[in-house]
């Protein structure tokens, strides 16, 4: 029995470090398709999300099942507790990949602005992607070291969306004609940092997991 269950935990982490690609490829295409202004791909991303949403329902169906089929207690009863809630932490990124998609589509319909007035995404995008990645390798390895790394990260991408909203409204008085882009813009980088947020969620779950400490409610 005990082997039977060792099997289905490591059943359970293969799945939810696959739904986790599902997500990043999302993620990193509608932020393309936001910078690109290719409403196509952005709707690609929107049709995706019913795979990944129907993913974790079954993922988290496993999950019931293992704990009613089993019955774990103390160590293996916090790594199926953890399994379902890392699950819900990937479809909430899918679900702001949608948010981002939602936005590349309204932005392609603007008139186009000339470049110096676009706003550079890409150092925010590096840097929440990274997270994203680590997070999956630090579930894929057990690594709290890594969800250290990523956790240490989340303020860097914080004040990132700060300066972002704070040049979007400077941009929107100085081009009030642009104010539909600008709002756009703020919005994407409020996505990404909730994005980084819950990638930071799941690496405090995988550091209770791994240790049994409870970080979220502690500073860093």
């Amino acid at each position: 029995m005990k082997q039977h269950f060792i099997n289905e935990l490591d059943s359970l982490r293969t799945q939810i470090y696959a739904q986790g690609e599902l997500t990043e490829r999302a993620i990193h295409n509608a932020i393309h398709a936001f910078s690109s202004g290719d409403s196509e791909l952005a709707r690609r991303v929107m049709a995706h999300d019913e795979i990944i949403d129907r993913e974790e329902i079954r993922i988290e169906e496993e999950c019931l099942k293992t704990l009613a089929l089993y019955q774990p207690v103390a160590g293996d009863l916090r790594t199926v507790i953890s399994c379902i809630k890392i699950n819900t932490a990937l479809e909430r990124m899918a679900d702001f990949a949608c948010h981002i998609a939602e936005r590349a589509i309204l932005v392609a319909t603007l008139p186009v602005l000339p470049e110096q007035e676009l706003f550079d995404f890409s150092p925010m995008e590096v840097l929440t992607m990274s997270m994203l990645r680590d997070t999956l390798l630090a579930i894929q390895h057990d690594d709290v070291l890594l969800a250290h790394q990523v956790i240490d990260r989340d303020d860097a991408v914080d004040t990132m969306r700060s300066d972002h909203r704070t040049h979007a409204r400077a941009a929107i008085l100085r081009c009030p004609a642009a104010v539909e882009y600008y709002v756009s813009c703020i919005g994407l980088a409020r996505d990404l940092e909730r994005i980084a947020d819950l990638a930071t969620d799941i690496c405090r779950q995988l550091i209770y997991l791994r240790t049994g400490c409870i970080t979220r409610h502690k500073s860093d």
